[in-house]
């Protein structure tokens, strides 16, 4: 993704007014919190637990908890509903939809989601759909305690600015992935 079309889209979320209250919620009552007995208000009961597994998929436990483990699901169920306007609500449930039966099925479901994440970013419009799943999922991950304190380089007192910082593959946040974003 070029930078621009990066800053337009943090643009487009920080410019929606209900988008902090579903962020301060999520942040409040989510984390850390067992959330098994959580009803989704958005996604039905399959399609809830269809993006519980995608989500883990993207951002699967290694050295941190996977994305599910911080309750990423619980947070596109509400920025879902409570952010999206009812034709990009429509998208997405018929993306999940379409994607039902295969995902289900698939023997490699890595494999499927790397297909489905180029597709989507390979700019076609049919699958244009998982862009939001997959952008709302790192917001919410990296959004969590998790995210900041233990898969990004957290300085709890910032130093002096740094413009320049080498990184090699142990650097967090810049590691290399399969995946667009």
């Amino acid at each position: 993704m070029e930078r621009r079309d990066l800053l337009k889209s943090i643009g487009l979320i920080g410019g929606s007014s209900l988008f902090p209250a579903v962020l301060s919620n999520f942040l409040s009552s989510c984390s850390g919190k067992d959330m098994s007995a959580y009803t989704p208000v958005f996604f039905s009961k399959n399609e809830y637990n269809q993006i519980t597994e995608m989500i883990d998929l993207l951002i699967p436990a290694t050295g941190t908890k996977s994305a599910s483990q911080v309750n990423v699901q619980v947070f596109l169920d509400q920025v879902f509903q409570q952010c999206l306007v009812k034709e990009e609500q429509q998208e997405i449930h018929d993306g999940l939809k379409s994607i039902e039966t295969g995902f289900d099925t698939a023997k490699d479901k890595q494999a499927f989601v790397k297909e489905l994440d180029e597709k989507a970013f390979g700019k076609k419009e049919a699958n244009a759909w998982f862009r939001s799943i997959k952008k709302y999922t790192l917001i919410g991950f990296f959004t969590s305690e998790e995210g900041v304190t233990k898969a990004s380089n957290y300085v709890k007192a910032p130093e002096a600015y740094k413009g320049d910082i080498p990184a090699d593959e142990t650097t967090l946040n810049y590691g290399r992935t399969t995946l667009h974003f």
